[in-house]
């Protein structure tokens, strides 16, 4: 599944630009060092984190794309170093277990911790 695909069947809306990749799989986890470490090229993330540590993380691991949850807010300029890696960041109102729940039930596998290596 493309991340457009599953922005049109699970509330989620692009704060930056979308680079509509496909999702391979995904990782729940608002620490980045888990990132780094169990992280795969084509994995979607999802974290309650905004800070621009999540991008430099991110873009280690080739995450396509990120998923903010609880409504939180980014700073624009964490925003921008988004656009410039290519890695969409989205927000949705729910909280990380109800959008890993939803994304479960159409076929994307997210790990909590992400998957090892």
């Amino acid at each position: 599944m493309t991340i457009a695909e599953l922005m049109k069947k699970v509330n989620m809306t692009p704060m930056s630009k979308l680079f509509d990749k496909e999702i391979t799989g995904g990782l729940v986890t608002d620490m980045v060092s888990d990132v780094m470490k169990t992280g795969q090229a084509g994995n979607l993330w999802v974290t309650v984190q905004t800070n621009k540590k999540v991008i430099a993380a991110a873009n280690l691991v080739d995450i396509t794309a990120i998923v903010i949850t609880q409504g939180k807010k980014v700073d624009a300029d964490v925003l921008q170093a988004a656009d410039k890696v290519e890695i969409t960041i989205f927000s949705t109102p729910m909280t990380s277990w109800d959008f890993v729940g939803q994304t479960h039930a159409l076929g994307i596998r997210i790990e909590p911790y992400g998957q090892p290596k």
